[in-house]
């Protein structure tokens, strides 16, 4: 081999190495797992991957958010824990959020849909608040109103929540406080007519085992 293409060979070996190193001594390579999280989200999602046993950071972002990183090696387990746990949370909407839109120029139609959609929002915020509750999605029906100012139907509601499934989190003890909430939140809905379905979390190993029989046995 020629001497400089030799010498040359050698500095890119060396280059390769040292970053090799590099990475190395900084505990494995760093790669951004989530981004623009709150505090808050951050906080959630660091809490879950360190109580897996997998190292992971906290770093500030721009604009007072924030990012978590963790080592490449654990980047796809680390997606899978946060799913099994619906982290991070979903980010709802609330009433000065959704009427603060354009809101001088809405037509009482456009000031009704807004209205329900903020207090679903907010009634799902709140119960996904609950201990054990990884996520909640509350549906409301209201009252049809006819020409003459007369309700044709009385409200309901529909509230889906997905939740833990351990000994610690028995989803029969929040019901009537979920019932409760959601009646005392919305005028003369009454608690028969609030329907609320739990759904356990299943955890992803388990998605997999499903899906293979689903496809063995369909």
């Amino acid at each position: 081999m020629n001497p400089r293409r030799e010498k040359h060979v050698n500095r890119r070996i060396r280059a390769i190495l040292l970053a090799a190193l590099a990475c190395a001594l900084l505990a494995g390579c760093q790669k951004q797992l989530y981004g623009s999280l709150s505090e808050e989200e951050a906080n959630a999602v660091l809490a879950a991957l360190l109580e897996a046993s997998i190292p992971a950071e906290k770093q500030e972002g721009d604009e007072s958010t924030f990012i978590i990183t963790v080592e490449e090696s654990e980047f796809a387990n680390a997606v899978r824990i946060l799913a099994e746990r619906s982290l991070p949370g979903a980010r709802f909407d609330n009433l000065g959020t959704v009427f603060g839109k354009n809101a001088m120029f809405s037509t009482p139609m456009e000031e009704k849909a807004r209205y329900l959609y903020a207090m679903q929002e907010e009634l799902s915020s709140t119960i996904s608040k609950i201990d054990g509750v990884l996520l909640a999605r509350v549906h409301l029906v209201m009252p049809e109103i006819d020409q003459m100012g007369r309700e044709l139907n009385s409200p309901s509601a529909a509230v889906f929540v997905k939740h833990l499934d351990d000994e610690r989190h028995d989803p029969d003890l929040h019901l009537r406080q979920i019932r409760d909430l959601v009646a005392a939140s919305v005028p003369k809905l009454d608690r028969d007519a609030i329907v609320v379905s739990f759904f356990p979390a299943v955890p992803e190993n388990m998605r997999y085992v499903f899906w293979s029989l689903w496809k063995i046995y369909r």
